[in-house]
């Protein structure tokens, strides 16, 4: 076992904000499903790294409560944000292995799973694997009754993500097993829908070498009435609770809202609780606690300025208690012995696009979910260092940072947004007002293509190309009698998530865009791509495990990252006086693909604009072909009016030599959407690369709107499998849509087969 590739990855998870760490050699998944396990995910597999992410204590202890009252939160939702930072955890530590040479496959935090029983599987609720029975085998908890692992340090207030690799390291010790839960009961007594007590079904046993864990075996129906499908906890609970009695009270009665994890929230390890009816009628974690009277450490601020800049915030203001009730804020509303609030803001957007409105989404989508995300980031690790100082923190304050122009005003130019994150806190920390960035130039003495670079690398993408803004659109005058005019058909589904699908369909034509469209005098386009692990295509459907998640995962994730490091480069472009705006699919050639996080742009998005941008070659199917990650990439396109020096483009080797014979990708397709009849050869300065060209509707309806589970969708245990007859039209897609399985229309799940069959994903 490689001990010192073991101390690497604790010391890289532990700078990316993991609180615990633990490693689980492959041996201790001995009795996990094969449909569930690491090694069915990975047969090579030798450790499962499972990281941890602590709940702040006040949003546990002050929100929510018992029955309607568990509808009521706000900074609760701070999950969601320990979700994306465990996504990035995860894909970080995947993407570092994946570099040096281990086969690792990422797994999500949550959200994808089969929701009822697969083949030999009988579990339901089932995500690829357990990242709560996993952080058990890597020593990090034990299992409570209430079937939550539980750490010595945080108790339940954990979050947990895992990594599955061939990398063999070392394993950290488990623990006793036994010695946190000691069957108090209030998980039972507090349970809003009586999960501990009504159709139950014995005991589950966790054994992992010498060890068992004993917990209730609930019906998880049950347990998912209002925490994961949002009804009212003050209606009658039925005596008996499936997938139908759900969805029937669900047309009946619809939906509420999310409610608060109560077996979370009254869950204390004897060691760690202690009363404090003032405070909470629940226990509270026993945990340092700062004297009032003492300072607070200077290392605080220089913290909350590196968090700042590592997540991009432009500015941190701290703002006294009574400052704030002067401008019309309470913050002790909900923390009562709140002193100071924390608004970290960023500015995003900037400059003129000449993009038509109803394109104007493509730069403004990216950069403020990128910006938007990072912000609350930074936030969510300002709040855990100032929580570890001693202090309470509410972090997620929604309530407030709609409030941040009123307490923290910017002036902006045209075309800026400005993003607001808030922390309360009882820290009495001094009044700032402490800017992270200025709007100087790059020096004239470094080249404006190398600072362009590093800062790409820097946050988070493997390679950057620059291509003539001439090459671009001599692109889009080859595609123009190609796609210019293509029918495409939106739907928008009207009605509430786990409802029958309420369809509204538009029928619209692709207009190709030109780089000029984004900003009038663009000089170069730069492309910045982020590559995925190999593993995760190479294993994508296969058996054992039959597993797509790590792949949908990795497909939404790696824009997530490419979205980083594009914000950064177009902050600086802006910073040294050039216009800048990034957008995945610059030409308008794309297309979109429907996950359980939503939908997100299709692999072949910017790929020809990557080939003139000369990071690789085109294939049959669309993707870009590099010589380091074959086609596991996706990309980020930049155009600028800055004169970025281009890059040249690479010889066209990959078609003839892997694709010509090949064809897989084509014969892949449920849809027959690719259609290699109509291939074209695009020339790039002198280059010839074969385009074969995607008929995007057909494409759609299994990618997009998953109406067949062809395309992967069945590996998630989707019965659903409607092919069409003839021509697809609007009322053809209305129709269909209807049939949709109103649980899993929110959670569709694609793993396109003409990618994850190409040699070229794995084989390179």
């Amino acid at each position: 076992m490689d001990k010192r590739l073991t101390a690497q990855i604790k010391e890289f998870a532990l700078t990316l904000g993991a609180d615990l760490i633990g490693f689980a050699n492959i041996e201790r998944f001995a009795s996990a499903p094969p449909k569930m396990s690491p090694q069915g995910i990975l047969p090579s597999a030798k450790t499962v790294i499972v990281c941890a992410m602590h709940h702040p204590d006040a949003a546990i202890e002050l929100e929510g409560g018992e029955h309607g009252l568990s509808h009521q939160m706000e900074s609760y939702n701070v999950q969601m944000v320990m979700n994306n930072k465990l996504d990035n955890l995860s894909f970080s530590i995947a993407r570092y292995l994946d570099n040096l040479g281990y086969a690792t496959v990422p797994i999500v935090s949550s959200n994808i799973w089969r929701y009822n029983t697969y083949k030999e599987l009988t579990a339901v609720f089932a995500p690829d694997m357990s990242h709560i029975y996993a952080s058990v085998c890597a020593g990090l908890t034990e299992m409570g009754w209430n079937g939550i692992a539980l750490s010595p340090e945080y108790g339940p207030r954990n979050r947990f993500v895992s990594v599955i690799t061939d990398a063999e390291l070392e394993p950290t010790p488990l623990l006793p097993g036994g010695t946190l839960c000691d069957r108090c009961g209030e998980c039972i007594r507090c349970c809003p829908t009586d999960a501990f007590r009504k159709e139950t079904n014995g005991v589950k046993t966790l054994r992992i070498e010498d060890r068992e864990h004993i917990f209730c075996n609930k019906n998880l129906w049950r347990c998912s009435w209002g925490e994961h499908f949002g009804l009212d906890l003050d209606l009658p609970i039925p005596d008996r609770i499936d997938e139908k009695v759900i969805l029937d009270t669900m047309k009946k009665q619809g939906r509420r809202g999310g409610e608060y994890g109560v077996c979370l929230k009254v869950c204390v390890p004897p060691d760690l609780r202690f009363k404090d009816e003032g405070y909470t009628p629940y226990y509270r974690r026993r945990r340092y606690f700062a004297p009032d009277d003492a300072p607070v450490s200077r290392i605080i601020y220089d913290k909350m300025c590196a968090f700042g800049c590592r997540y991009l915030a432009d500015r941190i203001t701290i703002i006294s208690k009574e400052k704030a009730l002067g401008l019309g804020v309470d913050i002790a509303k909900k923390l009562k012995e709140a002193k100071t609030l924390i608004l970290v803001s960023a500015k995003a957007g900037g400059g003129m696009s000449s993009l038509p409105d109803a394109e104007k989404w493509r730069t403004v989508k990216p950069e403020g979910e990128a910006q938007s995300m990072a912000l609350s980031f930074a936030a969510y690790d300002i709040a855990r260092i100032v929580e570890q100082s001693g202090y309470s923190v509410l972090p997620c304050m929604t309530s407030i940072s709609s409030k941040g122009a009123s307490l923290a005003p910017w002036e902006v130019r045209p075309g800026e947004s400005v993003y607001y994150q808030a922390v309360v806190t009882s820290a009495p920390l001094e009044e700032r007002d402490m800017y992270l960035t200025s709007d100087t130039e790059v020096p004239e003495d470094i080249d404006i293509k190398d600072r362009l670079y590093d800062v790409a690398l820097e946050n988070g993408a493997d390679m950057m190309g620059v291509a003539p803004v001439y090459r671009i659109e001599s692109l889009r005058e080859q595609l123009m009698p190609l796609k210019d005019g293509e029918p495409i058909l939106n739907a928008r589904d009207k009605g509430q998530i786990f409802m029958d699908y309420d369809p509204a369909v538009t029928e619209g034509r692709r207009a190709l865009l030109s780089p000029s469209q984004y900003t009038k005098s663009a000089r170069s386009v730069i492309v910045l791509g982020t590559h995925f692990p190999a593993a995760v295509s190479a294993r994508a459907g296969k058996e054992p495990a039959e597993s797509v998640g790590p792949y949908i995962f990795s497909q939404f994730q790696v824009l997530r990252e490419a979205e980083r490091a594009g914000l950064e480069v177009i902050k600086t472009l802006r910073r040294a006086g050039y216009n800048a705006f990034m957008t995945h699919d610059l030409l308008g050639m794309g297309s979109f693909v429907g996950s359980p996080r939503g939908e997100y742009s299709s692999p072949f998005d910017g790929t020809l604009e990557a080939a003139a941008a000369g990071l690789g070659q085109i294939t049959y199917n669309g993707s870009l072909f590099t010589r380091e990650y074959g086609i596991n990439q996706r990309f980020i396109c930049i155009v600028t009016d800055a004169p970025v020096a281009a890059d040249t483009v690479e010889p066209n080797v990959i078609q003839p030599a892997e694709c010509a014979d090949c064809g897989i990708c084509i014969k892949a397709c449920p849809m027959s959407a690719l259609d290699f009849d109509r291939r074209v050869t695009l020339d790039l300065d002198g280059n010839g690369f074969d385009y074969v060209p995607l008929d995007t509707v057909p494409c759609q309806w299994a990618s997009r709107y998953a109406l067949t589970n062809r395309d992967g969708f069945m590996f998630l245990g989707s019965k659903d499998d409607h092919m069409p007859e003839g021509d697809i039209t609007p009322d053809t897609l209305a129709d269909t849509l209807k049939k949709r399985d109103p649980t899993l229309k929110h959670r569709p799940g694609t793993a396109e087969q003409c990618v994850t069959q190409c040699p070229l994903s794995y084989e390179y």
